[in-house]
């Protein structure tokens, strides 16, 4: 089939630089993910993949519901801003597994879901919302769901207390 799960190594091998540039950055990246994961498949109540690539593109999860595919990606931001190139790049892998899916036939449709785990105050939330809405995904191969969770919610509903 099309769906490849990673491994771990694969997954540390990933380029991490490109968005987080400090160990701390990194270890919180990672709880990060896991949580936010955690909260889109309780959201959508569906079954969730982490770390699969659909025709060679790795995506962070995959949720499938009948024949619609919705591929993650995850980003922590500490500020109210996600470079260009990091749009780019997922909606570059988001087209290419389109692509893919079409030379072989298949009726799945896909869809994009961007979770953003941000540590911002509510002002700068908004700012980024509009940023993404109205500048970086207005033209896309696919739909576009864009989901906001604050860190600290998150770490308070899945993290318990020891």
């Amino acid at each position: 089939f099309f769906f490849k799960q990673k491994t771990a190594y694969e997954i540390y091998q990933c380029d991490w630089s490109s968005d987080v540039c400090s160990s701390d950055l990194l270890s919180a990246y990672i709880v990060a993910e896991d949580l936010a994961l955690r909260q889109m498949q309780q959201e959508e109540n569906l079954p969730l993949m982490r770390h699969v690539s659909i025709g060679r593109m790795p995506f962070d999860g995959i949720l499938i519901d009948e024949d619609l595919v919705t591929c993650i990606e995850v980003a922590f931001l500490v500020t109210p801003d996600i470079r260009q190139e990091r749009i780019e790049a997922m909606l570059k892998k988001v087209t290419q597994a389109k692509r893919n899916l079409a030379e072989m036939k298949s009726r799945l449709r896909l869809r994009l879901m961007l979770v953003v785990v941000t540590q911002l105050s509510s002002d700068e939330e908004e700012q980024l919302r509009g940023v993404l809405v109205t500048r970086r995904f207005t033209d896309t191969p696919v739909d576009v769901d864009i989901r906001i969770l604050d860190f600290e919610m998150l770490q308070k509903v899945y993290v318990s207390e020891q």
